[in-house]
């Protein structure tokens, strides 16, 4: 009988050893995230301004781009001077021909802070009748990018 008993007590601490050797552990996971800052032009493709006909006196038009930039992103808008610009001053071109007038483009804000909230970039374009009055009849047009960053 106390041969049994030392089996029992044997088998007993065995038992509460493996238990010990497989109680549960824990450690510790240390997770990181670097947000980086940006800006994109929201559910927007390309944009068609068009000052319509031109019969006499100044025309200006203007359209919103929506734009969201994250929170404390500095952005900054610039506009190309389109393809068909002698120097900075940007201007129409005839289609099939060699008329230009020159018009001048903004955009409103051109930079800032972003806050996270969606916002809109105002852009006007106008064309002076000085600057149109003696082009040729026919259709005018240029193609101009916008960018922002960062």
């Amino acid at each position: 009988m106390a041969k049994n008993l030392h089996r029992l007590l044997v088998l007993l601490l065995s038992a509460m050893l493996s238990s010990v050797a497989w109680a549960g552990s824990s450690s510790t996971l240390q997770l990181h995230i670097l947000v980086l800052g940006g800006c994109n032009f929201k559910n927007w493709g390309d944009v068609t301004m068009d000052f319509g006909n031109l019969a006499g006196g100044d025309k200006s038009i203007s359209t919103r781009v929506p734009v969201n930039c994250s929170t404390g992103s500095n952005f900054k808008v610039t506009l190309d001077n389109g393809l068909h610009a002698n120097g900075t001053q940007r201007r129409l071109a005839q289609k099939n021909g060699a008329g230009r007038v020159p018009y001048s483009l903004i955009a409103t804000p051109d930079s800032g802070t972003g806050s996270g909230r969606d916002f809109e970039i105002n852009l006007t374009a106008t064309v002076t009748q000085n600057d149109y009055q003696a082009s040729p009849i026919g259709q005018y047009s240029d193609t101009v990018i916008m960018t922002i960053e960062p």
